[in-house]
C-alpha cells in the first residue's frame, strides 16, 4: 500500500498529526497497536492547565482536535489563576475519560483521506542516498506501507516496562503491549535513544470515598468553551461534576518513609528519570521532608464511571503499601481500589536530533512528535503532533512549512527549547519559559495564529475574515478610547469598559467577548511596552555583569528549586552565561538580574529593570491539579 504520509501511533500526538495531514488532502495512514485505544487518556482525565491551556488554545487556532473533544466530553470547567493576570490564566477541563477518546476516534473515522491500520511497526524503510530519506515502514506481520513522509509518535511504548513494587511487566500502559521492535530500528539508523519514566496513581472506587471529609471544588459557574469552534448553544453538553480536595497526613508520610526500600525507584530498578513537576508521592515525601502535607485532587472519571482519579498520588509502590497509605488520607479511610498505580519506563529520542520543523536531521521526511521527544503531558504531545503533521504535509506538497517563533506562540517556545536545548528530564511547558508571555495569552491565540492556519489551508477565507474583523473592532475601540482620554480610566484597578464608557454616546455595540478583549488589551499595553523595552536592554548590555562568587541564588524569592539547582551546579560567572544556561527561564533570569543589580554595578547606558513580580502576570504559578 502506498500513501503520502504514515503516522506511527495514535495517542494525542498521532491523532493530531494524522487529522492535520488528511485535512490538507494527503492520503494518510495511521498505524497503532490497538485502534480501540486511540486517544486514550492514559493518566489524568483532564485537558489543559497552567501553560498547557495556552498550548491547547494555540492548537485549536491551527485547526487541531483536542479542544473540540475536551468541550464535547467536559464535565468540569475551571479557569486556573483567575485572581492573577490573564497571561497566566489557563483553562482546564476535566473530561469523561471514555467520552473523550470516543469523540476523537469518531473524528478519525469520519476524516476523508485517512486510513486506520492496526499493527506494530517493526522497521523504517530508508533510501540511503546523499542524505538518507524515508520511503515507508514495515509492520511486524510483514505488511509494507510506502510513504513520502513518516511521523513517529510512539508515546511511552518504546521498549516499555511497567513497575509496581516487585512486579515488572512489558507494556506501554496497563493492559497494552509495548512497541518492542522500533527502538532497534531507530538506533540502526544512527539515532540516539535515552530512557525516561512516568507514572500514574491508583484508581479509586467513588462509592468507597467519604466525600464529607473532603473539600468540594465546583466547576466555574459560567464555563466557557475551550475551542473557538464549539457551538455555544447548549454548552456545556454534559451535566457538570464537582471535584474534591483532600491532603496527605503525617501518617501517610510515615507509611511512605517506612516503605521506601520497597519502591522500584529507590531500589534502583528504574533507571529512567521521571518528570520533576509530577513526581511520585514517595519521591515527594522524600525530597520535601519539611512539608507536613501534600494536596490530593479527587477527580471523577465520568458520569457513568465508578472511578476517581487521585491527582498527586502517582506511585509504583507495592499494592499493600498503596492501600495502606491511601487509607491514612481524610475521606479515603475505607477506600477501595479498582487498580493500583504503577510506573512506566520507556525509550525517548533526544530532540536535539531534530530540526525546528520536527524533522530528523539525519533522515529526510522522518518526523518525531510527542513523548518520543522527551516531553510529558497530553497537551505538549498534541501540539507537537499537529506541527509535525503540518510540516510533513507541507514537505510532501512542496510548500513552506510552519516554524513558530518564540514571540508568536508558547508552541514555538516549546519546540525551540526541545530542539535547541534538549532535555535531561521529561519536559513540561510553563508560561515562565516564554520571554513574550504577556503577549501569548490564551485569549490572543486565534488572532496570533489564524494567518498561519489560513496559509496552510486549515482556515477558509470567510473564517479568517471573521477573525480579522473581530480583531479590527477591538483595535478600533482601543484607538477611540485613547483619542477621547478614556483609555487611562480603563487601566485603573477594577475598572470596566461599561463603566468607563457609560456616559459616552458614541460607544459602539460590542459582544461580551470583544469587550473583555478591549479591557485586557488596555490594561496590558503598558506592561507589554515595558517588557519589550526590557528585552532589548537585557541582551549584551547586561551580559558582562559579574555574578559574585558568594552570590546566594537560594535567597531569591520566586525561583523554582529546579532553577536554583541548575544555577548552583553551573556557577555562572556572568549574567550572559547565566541567561543562556539550559533550563533557566526568561522569568528566572529577570529575577536574578534584579538581585544582581543590588550587589553589582549596572553597566553604563542601561536603565534599571522592573521587577517582573509587579506585572499582572506574575513570575510563577500556584500548585494546581495536573498529574
Amino acid at each position: 500500500m502506498t500513501f503520502d504520509l504514515v503516522v506511527v501511533g495514535l495517542g494525542h500526538a498521532g491523532c493530531e498529526a494524522a487529522l492535520a495531514a488528511a485535512k490538507l488532502g494527503l492520503s494518510t495512514a495511521a498505524v497503532t497497536l490497538r485502534l480501540d485505544r486511540a486517544a486514550v487518556m492514559s493518566c489524568n482525565p483532564a485537558i489543559g492547565g497552567t501553560a498547557k491551556g495556552h498550548l491547547v488554545k494555540e492548537l485549536d487556532a491551527l485547526g487541531g482536535q483536542m479542544a473540540l473533544s475536551a468541550d464535547a466530553a467536559g464535565t468540569h470547567f475551571v479557569t486556573l489563576n483567575a485572581s492573577k493576570g490573564p497571561a497566566v490564566q489557563a483553562t482546564r477541563v476535566l473530561c469523561d475519560r471514555d467520552a473523550y477518546s470516543a469523540h476523537v476516534q469518531a473524528a478519525l473515522l469520519a476524516q476523508p483521506n485517512l486510513t486506520l491500520i492496526q499493527g506494530e511497526v517493526a522497521r523504517l524503510e530508508v533510501d540511503e542516498s546523499e542524505r538518507p530519506r524515508i520511503t515507508g515502514v514495515q509492520l511486524v506481520d510483514g505488511r509494507q506501507l510506502k510513504a513520502r513522509a513518516v511521523v513517529v509518535t510512539t508515546g511511552t511504548f518504546l521498549q516499555a516496562v511497567l513497575h509496581r513494587g516487585p512486579v515488572r511487566d512489558v507494556g506501554g500502559r496497563l493492559g497494552d503491549a509495548a512497541a518492542s521492535a522500533l527502538s532497534g530500528a531507530l538506533t540502526s539508523l544512527g539515532l540516539e535513544l535515552g530512557r525516561f519514566k512516568t507514572g500514574t496513581p491508583a484508581r479509586l472506587l467513588a462509592r468507597s470515598i467519604d466525600w464529607n471529609r473532603c473539600t468540594r471544588q465546583p466547576s466555574d459557574a459560567m464555563p466557557r468553551p475551550f475551542s473557538s469552534r464549539t457551538d455555544t448553544a447548549g454548552f456545556p453538553q454534559n451535566a457538570l461534576l464537582d471535584c474534591f480536595v483532600t491532603h496527605t497526613t503525617a501518617a501517610t508520610h510515615q507509611v511512605l518513609r517506612d516503605n521506601l526500600h520497597r519502591s522500584p525507584l529507590f531500589q534502583g530498578h528504574i533507571e529512567g528519570r521521571g518528570p520533576r513537576y509530577c513526581p511520585s508521592v514517595e519521591d515527594k515525601v522524600h525530597r520535601f521532608a519539611h512539608r507536613p502535607r501534600h494536596t490530593v485532587f479527587l477527580e471523577p472519571e465520568g458520569h457513568a464511571s465508578p472511578l476517581v482519579y487521585p491527582a498527586g498520588l502517582s506511585t509504583s509502590l507495592p499494592d499493600d503499601v498503596q492501600l495502606e497509605f491511601l487509607r491514612t488520607i481524610p475521606g479515603l479511610e475505607a477506600v477501595e481500589v479498582e487498580r493500583f498505580g504503577y510506573a512506566v519506563e520507556y525509550d525517548y529520542c533526544p530532540p536535539t536530533q531534530l530540526l525546528p520543523t520536527l524533522e530528523t536531521r539525519r533522515i529526510a521526511g522522518l518526523f518525531f512528535a510527542g513523548q518520543l521527544n522527551g516531553t510529558s503531558g497530553y497537551e505538549e504531545a498534541a501540539v507537537q503532533g499537529l506541527l509535525a503533521g503540518l510540516n510533513a504535509a507541507a514537505q510532501v506538497r512542496g510548500v513552506p512549512g510552519l516554524v513558530l517563533g518564540r514571540h508568536e506562540a508558547h508552541a514555538g517556545v516549546l519546540v525551540d527549547e526541545l530542539v535547541t536545548n534538549g532535555v535531561d528530564e521529561p519536559f513540561r511547558m510553563m508560561t515562565s519559559r516564554s520571554e513574550h508571555r504577556l503577549r501569548l495569552r490564551e485569549g490572543t491565540a486565534t488572532w496570533r495564529l489564524s494567518g498561519h492556519a489560513h496559509r496552510l489551508g486549515l482556515l477558509s477565507d470567510e473564517q479568517l475574515a471573521r477573525i480579522r474583523d473581530d480583531e479590527a473592532r477591538v483595535n478600533a475601540e482601543l484607538a477611540r478610547l485613547e483619542r477621547n482620554g478614556r483609555l487611562v480610566a480603563l487601566r485603573r484597578p477594577g475598572a470596566t469598559w461599561d463603566a468607563a464608557t457609560s456616559d459616552d454616546p458614541a460607544r459602539p455595540v460590542l459582544p461580551a467577548a470583544l469587550i473583555e478583549a478591549v479591557e485586557v488589551e488596555a490594561r496590558y499595553a503598558p506592561y507589554i511596552v515595558q517588557a519589550d523595552t526590557e528585552l532589548k536592554r537585557r541582551g549584551q548590555a547586561f551580559d558582562a555583569l559579574v555574578v559574585p562568587t558568594a552570590f546566594d541564588f537560594g535567597a531569591i524569592r520566586g525561583l523554582s528549586n529546579e532553577i536554583r539547582e541548575r544555577l548552583a551546579k553551573a556557577s555562572p560567572r556572568t549574567f550572559g552565561q547565566l541567561r543562556t544556561l539550559r533550563g533557566v527561564t526568561p522569568a528566572a533570569a529577570t529575577l536574578v538580574l534584579i538581585h544582581l543589580q543590588r550587589v553589582a554595578p549596572v553597566p553604563r547606558g542601561t536603565g534599571a529593570v522592573e521587577n517582573d513580580v509587579d506585572n499582572p502576570a506574575g513570575p510563577g504559578a500556584p500548585d494546581v491539579p495536573g498529574c
